[in-house]
């Protein structure tokens, strides 16, 4: 992991709950990844239109992962969450990454998707069910 990743917000006291839960979920998903052979390339990329939860390399593609991690399904499965709004959102912010690292060794000639890793917690909010759904939107 870049050194991107990690703000501390887990470690604050009265830390908002759904950001604990999105870092736990996050870190879930990185360990998952790099499992699958995946390289994080970054976490967290901050930009004017929000932040891109992970960025990972595999084979010839660049992966811009969102994460959506609940402790149950009162408000429905995690994916229901990527809306057409959120879709939109994660495209800008990917087309700000892609621009800023345009001359990067080894950036050019990739080819890119947009995953979504769904992340159910336990009450220790550990993982109790992952789905990653690769290409989850155009």
């Amino acid at each position: 992991m870049t050194a991107a990743g990690g703000h501390g917000e887990a470690g604050r006291a009265g830390a908002d709950p759904r950001v604990t839960r999105g870092r736990a979920g996050e870190a879930i998903a990185c360990r998952h990844l790099e499992r699958h052979g995946y390289t994080i390339i970054e976490t967290n990329y901050r930009s004017r239109y929000g932040e891109l939860d992970i960025i990972a390399g595999i084979g010839n593609i660049i992966a811009f992962i969102e994460v959506k991690a609940r402790r149950g399904r009162k408000f429905g499965e995690p994916f229901e969450a990527i809306g057409p709004r959120k879709q939109a959102q994660i495209r800008r912010m990917a087309a700000m990454w892609l621009a800023e690292h345009q001359r990067d060794e080894g950036i050019a000639g990739l080819s890119f998707r947009f995953d979504a890793v769904s992340i159910m917690l336990d009450g220790r909010d550990e993982e109790a069910q992952l789905l990653h759904l690769e290409d989850a939107f155009r």
